[in-house]
């Protein structure tokens, strides 16, 4: 990903967001949005993610068939 942010279409761009658990990744953001505003949608997005806490193979870990 460049270092800059890049525009894409109707005023918003693609950017490095850090979560709250220190994994990072790319979020869409409205164009300009300094960075501490980037990191907290993506905390807010994170937060709302209820598949975040637990996946299906870490759900089925452990149990074996009954």
């Amino acid at each position: 990903m460049a270092e800059e942010p890049v525009p894409a279409r109707l005023g918003v761009e693609m950017r490095d967001a850090t979560f709250p658990d220190g994994t990072k990744g790319v979020i869409t953001v409205k164009a300009g949005l300094p960075q501490d505003e980037v990191d907290a949608v993506a905390a807010r997005i994170w937060a709302e993610t209820p598949a975040r806490a637990e996946t299906p193979a870490r759900a089925d870990a452990g149990h074996g068939p009954t």
